[in-house]
């Protein structure tokens, strides 16, 4: 397994993709905090990670739309298949080195916090609350990309159903006041990226959002290794 995630951290950089989504990311995490806290002259760190929740949601389909598109695509996906290697290792191999490029790019927004800090605005748990839930939710994220990718050769078909996934679940929650059924309205807020996410910007651990995340996370890497054990047989 280390050695596809060597090989898929090199495909980033070597197809040049790693090198636009970490530019993109860091373009847009830099205007976010110079137009939300340093222009506004506001110290809340809540206001980047909010916006940040929106950035990341449609950037990271950039990265797992081509993963198992494009081993279909080349012909390059029995050679996957002859490797020594299990189909949860190739699928959980494939998960990390997407999860591993998205943290460099959150690496680069640590200065962030120091730049509030340095003024005179520092709150950890809130900060570590943040960055916890932005890892948890681009974990979800990623492992619903790979599954559509598992689907088709084409990557814009890939790119294009993630987003229609990711857009439900993401204003599914806006359904809620629309509801009159306490238990319906509570079905539709469970299944809410945004609503599980909302209470770790605050700096609130919340038991329920980390178990969410990890089942949806779960739940597609499984379904993405029953997918592709479907089509090696």
């Amino acid at each position: 397994m280390i050695a596809l995630y060597v090989k898929e951290i090199k495909q980033y950089f070597r197809s040049m993709i790693g090198y636009v989504f970490l530019t993109i990311m860091t373009l847009i995490c830099g205007f976010l905090f110079t137009t939300g806290n340093l222009m506004s002259q506001n110290g809340d760190i809540k206001i980047f990670f909010g916006s940040l929740f929106n950035v990341l949601i449609f950037l990271v389909p950039m990265l797992t739309m081509r993963q198992f598109s494009e081993e279909e695509k080349l012909k390059t996906r029995q050679l996957l298949f002859t490797l020594p290697l299990t189909l949860e290792s190739i699928v959980l191999g494939k998960f990390l080195a997407t999860l591993s490029m998205i943290c460099i790019g959150l690496v680069m927004t640590l200065v962030y916090p120091v730049i509030l800090a340095s003024l005179g605005v520092f709150s950890p748990m809130v900060i570590l609350g943040n960055y916890l839930a932005v890892i948890l939710l681009v974990s979800a994220v990623i492992s619903i990309g790979l599954f559509v990718s598992s689907l088709t050769e084409n990557q814009v078909i890939s790119g294009v159903g993630s987003y229609g996934i990711l857009l439900i679940l993401w204003l599914i929650d806006s359904l809620a006041p629309t509801i009159s059924n306490p238990l319906l309205k509570k079905t539709v807020l469970l299944f809410s990226l945004k609503n599980n996410y909302i209470e770790f910007t605050y700096g609130i651990f919340n038991p329920a959002g980390v178990l969410y995340f990890i089942s949806m996370t779960t739940l597609f890497l499984i379904l993405t290794v029953v997918k592709l054990d479907g089509r090696r047989q």
